[in-house]
């Protein structure tokens, strides 16, 4: 009998505790996934325990906690911008094309030239042109002055061009009537014109939303010596009234230099006050056909670098130089640098000025920049060599620009050879091979 006792009263010593588990298991769980609220708040009181009626309304399959939509970070915005060097409008270019040989008045179309790489710039969010010489009208001229037609700005909208760049030494070869007229026509036509303009109350930079990236927009040129009081281009003082319509900076007089450089520094400063999440410069700057760029220009990269200008793309030696990149001396981020472009569009041939075929060279620079919850930075910068193909028209040529490693596997088709490819590829190799940026911005070669 006292054996059956005892195990009566272990048995109802059992149910008893694991009846008080189940109690105090369900109290942690519903404080466990109660609402967290902060002290203080309207919210913050006691909360009465569900009553065994409420508890077995839940059914045992439904998980704790409840689900609830999980908090995303934005998506990464990526975009793609290309930029050009040199487009001058050389005389065998204008007659090449000429539409109407004979007849009075003239016409035009380059839309021709521009086929070969159409698909390559519209592919991107932003293709950024440098026009360099004047759309002054009639008569047109080519070197030393340059002015070309109307329909130059045509082709170059369809080709995929948005921005086009006119600061450079050839910008008043046509006087104070031709750079205004330049601007003029170029914003006609619809592009967003830096550089210069035609009236001091029109814009000389641009902010360009791309995709949701604000990009700031700046192009400068070098001058040439000039006199302490008067600026001058390509030997030629600037005209009366000109001087406020033109970016320009000159690195041969260092009180002019380091005026200029505050100019261009309130710029980007200017520029990111008014919502600019990225600053790309174009700058005409360095020595012709030379193929590595001058220790001034490396020096004012730096500076811009620590001004917080992300991306620099230069054009005016007339052949490919460097690529690099840079690493701010004040808060450590890192600058892509184009030195030179090299020219895009032109009449130049294999033997001018003995270059050996590098000014018939040239590259389409494709960056891409990525905005994430850090910020706009660069994720990589690549290039696409070109090469400008010469054939014979009438009294003067016809120009295409085409993509230099498709025209190697299939020169018919680019109206070019195989050997004239595979030359130009050795050139434009021994200059960039070496240019292959850092872990955070790699460069290389783009895989067309």
């Amino acid at each position: 009998m006292r054996r059956l006792l005892c195990t009566i009263f272990s048995i109802l010593f059992v149910i008893t505790v694991i009846t008080s588990c189940r109690t105090f298991d369900m109290t942690a769980t519903d404080a466990k996934y109660a609402p967290e609220v902060s002290v203080g708040s309207s919210f913050a009181q006691a909360t009465p325990a569900p009553t065994e009626e409420e508890t077995e309304a839940f059914p045992e399959a439904i998980a704790w906690p409840l689900p609830t939509d999980p908090i995303n970070d934005p998506p990464e915005i990526r975009i793609t911008l290309t930029a050009v060097g040199d487009i001058i409008m050389h005389k065998a270019v204008t007659d090449g094309g000429r539409t109407n040989q004979g007849k009075s008045p003239a016409e035009y179309d380059y839309t021709y030239s521009f086929q070969y790489i159409r698909s390559i710039l519209k592919e991107s969010d932003l293709a950024v042109g440098n026009f360099e010489g004047t759309l002054a009208g009639p008569p047109y001229t080519g070197f030393p002055h340059f002015s070309g037609p109307d329909a130059i700005a045509d082709a170059l909208y369809d080709a995929g061009f948005r921005v086009m760049c006119t600061a450079n030494n050839h910008s008043i070869d046509k006087g104070f009537d031709g750079l205004v007229r330049t601007a003029t026509v170029l914003r006609e036509k619809k592009f967003t014109v830096i550089g210069t303009r035609p009236d001091e109350d029109s814009p000389i930079d641009a902010i360009v939303d791309l995709s949701g990236i604000k990009v700031g927009l700046i192009n400068y040129s070098f001058e040439t010596i000039g006199t302490r009081t008067r600026k001058a281009l390509n030997g030629i003082p600037l005209p009366e009234g000109s001087d406020p319509l033109i970016n320009s900076f000159n690195p041969n007089r260092s009180a002019a230099f380091e005026k200029d450089m505050e100019a261009i520094i309130d710029d980007v400063e200017r520029l990111r006050r008014e919502g600019a999440e990225f600053i790309c410069l174009f700058v005409h700057w360095g020595t012709e056909y030379t193929t590595r760029s001058a220790t001034w220009q490396r020096d004012m990269a730096q500076r811009l670098c620590d001004a917080g200008v992300g991306l620099i793309i230069g054009h005016h030696p007339h052949v490919l130089q460097e690529i690099d990149v840079l690493t701010s001396q004040t808060n450590g981020n890192q600058t892509l640098v184009y030195y030179s472009t090299g020219n895009f569009y032109g009449n130049w041939a294999f033997g001018t000025l003995g270059t050996s075929g590098k000014t018939q060279d040239g590259m389409i620079a494709r960056v891409t920049l990525v905005k994430t919850t850090d910020g706009v930075r660069i994720e990589k910068g690549e290039y696409i060599p070109t090469f400008v193909v010469r054939t014979p028209r009438g009294p003067g040529m016809k120009h295409y620009i085409i993509p230099t490693i498709p025209a190697s596997t299939n020169p018919e088709q680019y109206k070019t050879t195989e050997n004239e490819m595979n030359a130009s590829i050795r050139r434009v190799e021994k200059i960039l091979s070496g240019c292959t940026g850092t872990d955070e911005i790699p460069v290389s070669m783009a895989d067309l």
